[in-house]
């Protein structure tokens, strides 16, 4: 027992260190998804292994220390998400907030209903869908009352996007960053005071077994929307099913480049893939902010018959202009143009 014990502690040890290697494969990137559960398993391992210890057994002791450096490891990642100081933000009223609905849908799911009831329940200034294909489009045409602006991106392949708002919207654009299959929206509002700012809608495909083998082409399309973010002189705030976890190598890099904040810093987990169990939840649906725009709240709602919870924000456009942000360093440049590089590559081999 104590030889099985130390093997499945040092393979539980190691790979918590995968994800900080270069290597894009979704084997490699898909621990760091994994991360709190791996966690609560590294804890039990190693309130076991206090109980098995001999004073003699080297290996065992061996295996201790390696899952005591993982947890240490894996808290120092998690820690500064977690909500461990009260945030406090000013009261604000409603002419000055504005409320996001961001979810991931399921393309396949036909209870169309629930998410309608959620919203003509909340009624948030923007709407933002993912998975939608015509089926979604046609059912989602009862909220179109409440929201006089609409744009639509029907796709069969999973990657529909559709976006309403109540907010007066200057322009709208549909990118394709790295691939024609998945689309990306880039919407310019004013808010309720008719503060300029700009809207991302975001959806890169994942690296698993059954998506994408790598994650090059998510981690390329979050990259160029990253450079065009910080190219905008007015504040921006960019949400959506990112298929990656806050706390990834990528999703930092992506902070780094677009010169945006995660919201989630400070402010709790909240996962919302899968659905199901709490303990098995990721955050993956991201919410990000420029200078000038102050996140104010986020949370997950209700399940709606998805595989994800739907995400709800507010924030405030809190100046009319972006503050200048510090130039990227070089070698990050390099290294988000590389990865551009790569996004474009991974779209090519599979063609």
């Amino acid at each position: 027992m104590i030889n099985t014990f130390i093997i499945i502690s040092l393979l539980f040890s190691i790979v918590c260190f995968l994800p900080a290697f270069s290597i894009t494969h979704w084997s490699f990137r898909g621990f760091d998804f994994i991360r709190m559960q791996l966690l609560f398993l590294q804890i039990l391992l190693f309130i076991l292994g206090l109980f098995l210890f001999e004073e003699n057994n080297i290996a065992l002791l061996l295996s201790l220390v390696a899952l005591f450096i993982a947890i240490i490891y894996q808290t120092s990642i998690i820690l500064p998400y977690l909500p461990l100081k009260k945030v406090r933000h000013k009261q604000l009223d409603n002419a000055q907030t504005i409320s996001i609905i961001s979810v991931n849908v399921l393309q396949k799911n036909k209870e169309y209903e629930k998410l309608i009831k959620l919203i003509d329940d909340i009624q948030p200034d923007i709407v933002l869908t993912m998975e939608t294909n015509k089926a979604w489009e046609e059912a989602l045409g009862k909220i179109e009352t409440d929201y006089p602006f609409t744009y639509k991106i029907p796709k069969e392949n999973r990657y529909g996007m559709h976006f309403y708002t109540k907010l007066k919207v200057n322009s709208v654009k549909e990118h394709y960053f790295i691939s024609d299959e998945t689309p990306a929206i880039e919407v310019h509002l004013e808010d309720k005071t008719n503060s300029n700012f700009v809207f991302f809608g975001i959806h890169p495909p994942p690296p698993s077994p059954t998506e994408k083998p790598t994650s090059r082409q998510k981690d390329g399309e979050l990259m160029k929307i990253a450079k065009l973010i910080r190219e905008l002189k007015i504040p921006a705030i960019a949400t959506g099913d990112f298929n990656n976890v806050c706390w990834s190598r990528s999703a930092k890099l992506f902070s780094k480049v677009s010169g945006m904040k995660d919201a989630r810093l400070k402010n709790g987990i909240h996962g919302s893939f899968p659905a199901g169990p709490v303990i098995f939840r990721i955050p993956i649906d991201l919410i990000f902010s420029s200078n000038g725009i102050e996140v104010n709240k986020i949370k997950t709602l209700t399940d709606v018959g998805s595989d994800h919870l739907p995400i709800f924000s507010k924030f405030t456009v809190t100046g009319p202009q972006k503050e200048e942000v510090k130039d990227v360093k070089s070698d990050v440049k390099k290294e988000a143009n590389a990865i551009i590089e790569e996004g474009y590559k991974a779209v090519e081999e599979e063609e």
